[in-house]
């Protein structure tokens, strides 16, 4: 995976909703530097999106700054990760979700055995942690099952074993994958240009 493809990516920008949200796409670089994506299973005594699959983040608070702000500070709070531990790489496109608040995705990269060091789950919001390998991005499909509760055609969706990954995280994953492949796979959204 060639970082610099993302480090250069022009990313479009929806207008701001109250409220907005920020997640976090951790790159973890392995020893032999295979990439893989850090996703979080989400605790099952949450309100919202239980048991779901997905990357770190959440709703911007009124004491963050922006909402890389927001991305940093839910890191943090869901896996005690310092900003410091990580490297910013880039900005990807904004997204909206089903309710119509946007959400806008950061990538960051680590080392794989700095994160493994670092780490520790919130068990108020977090049950578990995935590692999605890059080159599993392919095996990501149309699931049409889905169409009607995502209200977004394509509705992406991913499965190995017990771990089901859909909605907007599978398309956000379609995004980076087009980034990175020089693909154009529908992402099922309008968005504005910069």
């Amino acid at each position: 995976m060639n970082i610099k493809t993302l480090s250069h990516y022009r990313y479009k920008q929806l207008p701001i909703t109250q409220p907005a949200a920020a997640v976090m796409i951790i790159l973890l670089i392995g020893s032999t530097n295979q990439v893989e994506i850090l996703l979080t299973k989400r605790a099952t005594t949450l309100l919202n999106y239980a048991g779901h699959y997905s990357f770190p983040g959440g709703m911007q608070d009124a004491h963050d700054k922006d909402l890389y702000a927001t991305a940093i500070r839910e890191v943090q709070e869901e896996l005690y990760l310092s900003p410091d531990t990580y490297q910013y790489v880039s900005q990807l496109d904004d997204f909206m979700d089903r309710t119509g608040h946007l959400v806008r995705p950061f990538v960051v990269k680590m080392p794989k055995e700095v994160f493994e060091k670092a780490y520790k789950l919130s068990i108020d919001e977090i049950d578990d942690i995935y590692y999605f390998s890059l080159t599993k991005l392919d095996q990501i499909k149309d699931d049409p099952q889905l169409h009607d509760i995502t209200k977004r055609r394509p509705s992406y969706a991913f499965s190995e074993g017990e771990v089901f990954i859909w909605g907007l995280t599978a398309t956000i994953l379609v995004h980076l994958s087009n980034i990175i492949t020089g693909e154009t796979k529908p992402l099922g959204k309008t968005i504005a240009e910069a």
